[in-house]
């Protein structure tokens, strides 16, 4: 009788999944089509170098490899020490004793041109990070701040009290296996902007994928010790869009 029981669970798992199963094979030739139209557009700019540590230009001579806050927004050959020295956080409003990690936060730029910055909040993992990989977060939505809700509510390493003024560890917190870089994007999420308006109407997974790689690209250079660190790129909800995306520009370039 456990085994009639346990074949018909079995079957039943057989149903359950062979539904969503035929619905993504009915899909399937759509998404390699956008995905293939998407890796072309990428490969069709010839002005975009294919070595991640030497990028040129985004829409039109935007970035240029710049990597910049906006406190020293748009030189090139910023000064990426003093960058990462002025990002680093002594500590949070309201957090506990014994924090035994470091943290940053800080801003980007993507886009000197039009005067685009992403905002980060990067935790690195406590005890040793040189010997653990490198995670980039990005929440989803679109419009879903990761600082607020992947770093503060889910997966960082702190959580708010009831009080709103005071935060407590999060024992189950990424940082405890990887350095974790919480990503608000796109520009206009969070502390995110930019200072040209039209870039929020034209605002869509292309350019998110592209200012997001240019971002890691960026954020690589003020901090270089983690370029040939494993890198893991996560997230959540409408993230299962910008993931796969950013992974296929990142493999474009």
């Amino acid at each position: 009788m456990i085994s009639q029981e346990m074949g018909t669970i079995t079957v039943g798992f057989h149903l359950l999944f062979l539904i969503p199963t035929i619905a993504l094979h009915a899909h399937a030739s759509s998404q390699e089509a956008h995905l293939t139209k998407f890796l072309s557009s990428k490969r069709s700019r010839s002005n975009i170098s294919n070595k991640i540590g030497d990028p040129t230009s985004f829409h039109g001579g935007s970035f240029l490899g710049i990597a910049s806050s906006p406190r020293k927004d748009g030189y090139p050959g910023s000064d990426h020490i003093a960058l990462k020295a002025a990002d680093k956080i002594s500590a949070l409003p309201g957090q506990p004793e014994g924090v035994d990690f470091d943290q940053y936060g800080g801003y980007v730029t993507v886009d000197g041109h039009n005067g685009r910055a992403l905002f980060y909040y990067f935790v690195e993992s406590p005890g040793n990070p040189v010997t653990k990989p490198l995670l980039l977060w990005l929440n989803g939505g679109p419009g879903c701040s990761s600082l607020g809700f992947g770093a503060m509510r889910e997966l960082g390493p702190f959580r708010v009290n009831r009080d709103n003024q005071t935060l407590t560890r999060n024992n189950h917190a990424w940082n405890n296996v990887a350095n974790v870089v919480f990503l608000e994007s796109p520009a206009g999420v969070g502390f995110s902007y930019s200072n040209t308006s039209s870039d929020y109407d034209k605002m869509g997974d292309p350019l998110i994928a592209q200012d997001t790689y240019a971002f890691l690209v960026n954020w690589l250079d003020r901090f270089p010790e983690y370029k040939a660190r494993a890198l893991y790129i996560a997230g959540e909800s409408y993230a299962g869009h910008y993931v796969p995306q950013l992974a296929a520009t990142i493999l474009a370039h």
